[in-house]
């Protein structure tokens, strides 16, 4: 169903894979949107139902229908783990990234992720809980770390993340907003002025290099993982290492379930601390293919029960390189048209 920027990379990868295994697989895709970009690369394709009301009946059509064994889901997780026995009453294996619900919605919050870690005595990095204004004045007057930086407590794709810096011009956050750099004065201000002030969390800015952790864990064991180490706009694709192993025991705490992502970054001596975990594949998780190994597919083929977990970590062991990538831009053209739209009634 409906997920982030990497649906299609994900409907792609899951194709390549089946192809490569010689097998016959129909991928069902669907999006509220009409986003034929997505959409069009799978078998069949549907258009989601805006309507909370009638999501659960829509689903249902779908799986009875269509005879789905395996649904995945993204977006509203927790949504879907409260109609999981409904939905898996309709004989299908659910997948929502987490086997937990409180541990799914610890995940969406950064501050409560940060304390349970600490909780489990896993390095994290250190988190402020910051409610109000007066607040974050304080710690900008006495800062609790070398260098700060603001996010806030919920959130995704780094939206709200920004780095406090008394030395870069006032003017910085709009000549320059991808740089994430704003003068504390500036940044206060500009919250005073709006009508709300949601909840943050301040942490010290590690300028090491960020390790994005791609996995297929299955109710809390890691099955495969594939590390991506960022160094500007080249990432290193590894499989083993301290961050690898860090975010492979925080998948196996938080019981994620699916394809998931954990981020973090080193100290000052070179340690991993926890950044967050997404119990959801991250944007970036089709570079991933580089290594030889295709998460997304194993993924597949796991819950079909057409590989087993010692199969695939025996997969992943043969054919795991190490790959240097880097993002580029490309374009496709938009087809106008879906050939493979179906309609349902509801």
């Amino acid at each position: 169903m409906e997920g982030f920027s990497s649906q299609r990379d994900i409907i792609l990868a899951v194709k390549k894979f089946i192809k490569e295994q010689n097998l016959t697989i129909e991928i069902f895709a669907s999006h509220r949107e009409n986003r034929n970009e997505i959409l069009s690369v799978a078998d069949f394709a549907f258009i989601e139902p805006t309507e909370e009301h009638q999501k659960l009946p829509f689903i249902i059509n779908v799986l009875a229908q269509y005879h789905i064994d395996v649904m995945y889901i993204v977006k509203n997780a927790i949504w879907f783990e409260q109609h999981r026995t409904q939905i898996e009453a309709m004989g299908v294996k659910l997948i929502t990234g987490g086997s937990d619900i409180d541990l799914l919605k610890c995940s969406n919050n950064k501050m409560d992720f940060a304390l349970f870690m600490q909780q489990h005595q896993l390095p994290v990095v250190p988190s402020i809980l910051i409610e109000h204004l007066e607040q974050l004045q304080q710690h900008i007057d006495n800062p609790p770390y070398d260098s700060l930086c603001i996010k806030p407590v919920h959130g995704i794709y780094g939206m709200g993340f920004w780095r406090f810096d008394d030395n870069v011009s006032a003017a910085k956050i709009f000549s320059h907003p991808e740089q994430r750099v704003v003068k504390p004065s500036v940044y206060l201000q500009l919250y005073a002025a709006a009508d709300s002030f949601p909840p943050m969390v301040l942490m010290p800015y590690l300028h090491s290099p960020e390790h994005s952790v791609d996995m297929v864990v299955n109710r809390g064991e890691v099955i495969c993982a594939i590390a991506r180490e960022k160094h500007g706009s080249k990432q290193y694709l590894k499989n083993s290492g301290p961050a690898y192993e860090l975010a492979c025991r925080c998948a196996n705490i938080m019981q994620a379930d699916g394809l998931v992502n954990v981020q973090t970054r080193m100290d000052k001596s070179g340690h991993p601390l926890l950044l967050e975990i997404n119990m959801r594949p991250s944007g970036g998780v089709g570079y991933t293919q580089y290594s030889g190994v295709n998460l997304a597919g194993l993924m597949v083929l796991f819950h079909l029960d057409i590989l087993s977990q010692a199969q695939i970590q025996t997969y992943c062991q043969q054919h795991f390189k190490k790959a240097e990538v880097i993002s580029a831009t490309s374009v496709i053209e938009y087809p106008e048209n879906l050939s493979n739209l179906i309609t349902i009634s509801l």
